[in-house]
């Protein structure tokens, strides 16, 4: 992205280039001239009981920042992340929380900008998120923990203008949180990443912190396993939301709906699932689909980040039992009543009055309803 803007970049790390790790003295011809540097590298060869002056990662960080002051460098940007407390639960947010602490203390503190980043999505599905998107995707009933936990996405490539925002731009504040102002559920998150797919939804069994750490030791020693680290798990189990409005707004960042984009990324090689989805939403609603009705209804539907919804098989063949899934009253928070309000507005330009229901029909439509209501209540959930 800096390239493209024009920028001369400096590449630092074990990648062709300018052969550097983190712990290793800058040259100072790299940096002088420079913007900004943006320090993005963490060692995970420190073993987490080592002391804080044997942790490369905090006594490497500093040097850096230090450098790059002395070369003239006006600015200095840290990826930390969301995770960054004194009590996290992961070595990894104690010792980015540490970092920022040195670094604040350091002569270099005036050119330091530290960038909190959440939970990072798209690209390549490596790291985390690779992990996460292949276990949404595997199978419709998924053992997991911190299901209630907040958690706060932002793409790749969000992460990256805001990286270069507060490489290229004064800004006040030392501290930034690029991550989506509204937080949702770690379980609300996988639902995602298995709809953008043109999957199906996602029921969960909710296991202890203790049995996944457990789990996490199994894999260890067990062949033929991938192993898990069980830095990721302590880091989920201790997820908590940071206020990211006012950063998003100093960096002049708008974040994408994550379902859209992902749906964009992972989701549909055709067109056929969204159509199937819309076909049987209008179908439940009583119409005999048209081609317009369909485009207009896809169009709206995708305009709205609504596709795919993640309908299953057995409800695009028998749109019928959509009745036991809609919401009971008129959410338009809910992603299965927005869409059939989408729906239903697609099918009015060739809407045709037939013949009304009279008095019984409006018994037996009452009725069907509030029969139906207990089920509604408890499996509306599904969709939302």
């Amino acid at each position: 992205m800096a390239r493209e803007r024009g920028f001369d970049v400096v590449e630092l790390g074990r990648r062709p280039g300018a052969k550097w790790r983190i712990g290793d003295e800058p040259a100072a011809s790299d940096l002088e001239g420079g913007v900004a540097v943006v320090h993005l590298a963490h060692s995970w060869a420190t073993p987490p009981e080592a002391a804080e002056e044997k942790n490369i990662n905090i006594s490497g960080t500093v040097k850096l920042a230090e450098a790059a002051k002395a070369a003239g460098v006006p600015r200095f940007v840290f990826a930390s992340s969301t995770s960054s407390r004194q009590e996290a639960l992961n070595v990894y947010g104690r010792t980015k929380f540490r970092i920022e602490q040195r670094l604040a203390a350091s002569p270099a503190a005036l050119i330091v900008r530290i960038a909190r980043i959440g939970l990072v999505y798209g690209g390549q599905q490596t790291a985390m998120y690779g992990l996460m998107a292949k276990l949404a995707a595997l199978s419709p009933i998924l053992p997991m923990i911190g299901l209630n936990r907040k958690v706060q996405p932002i793409h790749l490539d969000e992460v990256a203008a805001g990286l270069l925002a507060l490489a290229t731009e004064d800004q006040q504040p030392q501290t930034f949180v690029l991550a989506q102002e509204k937080p949702m559920s770690f379980a609300a998150w996988l639902r995602i990443l298995r709809r953008s797919q043109g999957k199906g939804n996602l029921h969960f069994i909710p296991i202890p912190l203790a049995a996944a750490l457990f789990a996490c030791r199994m894999t260890k020693l067990l062949p033929l396993i991938p192993s898990v680290d069980p830095e990721r798990v302590l880091g989920l189990a201790g997820a908590a939301p940071m206020e990211s409005g006012e950063s998003l707004r100093l960096l002049k960042l708008n974040l994408a709906d994550p379902m859209t984009v992902l749906s964009g990324e992972l989701g549909q090689t055709s067109e056929e699932p969204p159509q199937s989805e819309a076909q049987a939403l209008l179908r439940y609603l009583g119409t005999r689909p048209t081609e317009a009705q369909l485009q207009r209804l896809c169009e709206g539907l995708q305009r709205e980040g609504l596709s795919p919804l993640g309908l299953s098989p057995a409800l695009i063949r028998h749109p019928g039992l959509l009745a036991f899934f809609e919401p009971p009253a008129n959410r338009m928070q809910h992603r299965l009543a927005r869409a059939l309000y989408l729906a239903d507005l697609a099918s009015e330009p060739e809407r045709h009055s037939g013949r009304k229901s009279g008095f019984f029909g409006a018994i037996s439509t009452i009725s069907s309803d509030v029969l139906l209501f207990p089920l509604r209540a408890l499996l509306a959930r599904r969709y939302r």
